[in-house]
C-alpha cells in the first residue's frame, strides 16, 4: 500500500471515529408517542434559551424510547420530587423539575442540597421496571459532583416523602466508583409507581436526568407490591 493511500485510510478512519463519538451527544428527538405512552414536550430551543451558558455543548435530547422501550420518567404525567436542591441557582439551573425534563446538560440538571437525601420520579401509575439510567453530566463537560454511595428504591403505593426505608423496597445498592457518565443500572423485574435515588454521601451530587425502563409495554401489569432486594449490573454509555 502506498503512503498516499495509507494516510487516506487513516484519515477516513479518524473521521468515522469522530462521528461515532459526537453521535452519542447529539441524539435526535424521540417520538412524542409510543403505543399507549405519551411523552412530555421537548422544546430544545426553549431549553437552550433558558440555559445561561451553564454547560456545553448545550441541551441534548433525552430519549423518549430506548431499545424499543418507553422512558417512563418522561411520560406526560410523570412528576419529579426531591428532598432538597442547591440554593441560589434555580430556575437558571439545578432545579428539581430538571430531573425528568427531557434534556441532558449541566444547566438542566438537579443538584442535591443536603446529604443524605433523595430524588424520585412518580410515573403516574404502576409499571414493571428493571433498569434506569442516570449520570452527573452526560456531555462530560463537568466531571465534579458525582455520587458513589446510593440506593435505588421503589414503591407501589403513596409513601410519605420523609418515610423510612420500611415504606420502600430496595432493588439496587451502589458503593464504589463515582458515577459520572450516563450509566445503566439493571435489576430484577419489579412493580413500581415511585422510583427513588437515595444518596448517602458526596455533598453536592448532581443528577443530569433520570431515565426509567421496564419493557416494551411496562404498564401492562397488575400491582402486587412484590419486590426483592438484589445486586444489579451497571453499564456506561
Amino acid at each position: 500500500m502506498g503512503w498516499t493511500k495509507y494516510w487516506g485510510v487513516v484519515i477516513v478512519a479518524m473521521l468515522m471515529s469522530t462521528l461515532v463519538v459526537f453521535a452519542v451527544h447529539d441524539e435526535a428527538k424521540g417520538p412524542e408517542k409510543f403505543g399507549r405512552y405519551e411523552f412530555k414536550a421537548q422544546d430544545k430551543k426553549a431549553a437552550t434559551d433558558e440555559c445561561d451558558a451553564g454547560g456545553k455543548p448545550g441541551p441534548e435530547f433525552v430519549p423518549t424510547v430506548r431499545d424499543k422501550e418507553p422512558n417512563l420518567a418522561l411520560l406526560k404525567d410523570a412528576k419529579p420530587e426531591a428532598s432538597s436542591q442547591l440554593e441560589g441557582w434555580c430556575p437558571r439551573r439545578h432545579c428539581v423539575e430538571y430531573l425528568n425534563d427531557g434534556f441532558y446538560n449541566n444547566c438542566r440538571s438537579w443538584i442535591i442540597g443536603a446529604i443524605p437525601g433523595w430524588a424520585q420520579i412518580d410515573m403516574g401509575d404502576v409499571a414493571n421496571v428493571n433498569r434506569i439510567y442516570f449520570g452527573s453530566d452526560h456531555s462530560q463537560g463537568f466531571v465534579d459532583r458525582t455520587t458513589a454511595d446510593f440506593d435505588i428504591l421503589v414503591a407501589t403505593s403513596k409513601a410519605d416523602p420523609n418515610s423510612d426505608a420500611n415504606s420502600w423496597t430496595k432493588v439496587y445498592t451502589h458503593k464504589g466508583d463515582p458515577i459520572s457518565e450516563t450509566t445503566e443500572f439493571t435489576f430484577k423485574d419489579v412493580e413500581a409507581r415511585w422510583l427513588r435515588l437515595h444518596i448517602r454521601t458526596n455533598g453536592g451530587a448532581r443528577v443530569d436526568e433520570i431515565e426509567i425502563y421496564g419493557g416494551k409495554d411496562p404498564m401492562a401489569v397488575e400491582p402486587d407490591g412484590k419486590a426483592a432486594t438484589t445486586w444489579g449490573e451497571i453499564k456506561t454509555e
